[in-house]
């Protein structure tokens, strides 16, 4: 092992500190777990500006899993960069619910002469009262995750699928072609 690749080896807690410094340790806080003292109810949640992510090695390909609950394959962009050595995964969740003064709204501005449309959507959106609200409901925030590769990767060659609210992408590695086999006389 190359002495810089052991030293990116030894760094990468530091840069996992310095990337997410007042970030929730876990997505889903509980009851065992401390809150931060700088955790903020009025601001996004961990969980949504950076989705958890799994990098796994499977022989010659990297396999990333990202968990993207509730996000739908089309608010969902997916790139490769630096040459293939990282992967970027960005993309926005849309409004999940509309409130009852939304709705309320939308009635009055089609019998004011607004269009017929947004009655039909208010009257299709079930609205109740809340007792309880525990899942982060949120309109359009947009998250962004970049994981760094150990090696390249073949950016054309790229199986992406989003199933269950995971996101797994399976990226082939390239071939190092400024390696050369040296024969020993």
């Amino acid at each position: 092992m190359s002495i810089a690749r052991q030293l990116f080896h030894e760094f990468r807690p530091l840069f996992r500190m310095l990337e997410e410094p007042l970030a929730i340790r876990s997505a889903r806080p509980s009851v065992d777990s401390p809150r931060s003292l700088f955790d903020d109810p009025f601001f996004k949640t961990a969980f949504l500006s950076r989705p958890a992510v799994d990098l796994t090695e499977e022989g010659d390909k990297y396999v990333v899993e990202a968990d993207l609950p509730g996000v739908k394959k089309e608010n969902v962009e997916v790139r490769i960069g630096d040459s293939g050595r990282s992967v970027t995964i960005e993309g926005k969740v849309a409004e999940r619910r509309r409130s009852a003064q939304d709705v309320d709204d939308a009635t009055i501005e089609a019998s004011d002469g607004g269009p017929a449309t947004a009655v039909t959507k208010a009257e299709d959106i079930p609205v109740g009262n809340p007792i309880s609200n525990e899942r982060a409901f949120v309109t359009d925030s947009v998250f962004s995750r970049t994981v760094w590769l150990p090696r390249s990767v073949d950016g054309a060659n790229v199986d992406a699928k989003l199933n269950d609210g995971v996101l797994t992408l399976i990226l082939n590695k390239m071939v190092d072609k400024a390696s050369v086999v040296v024969p020993i006389q």
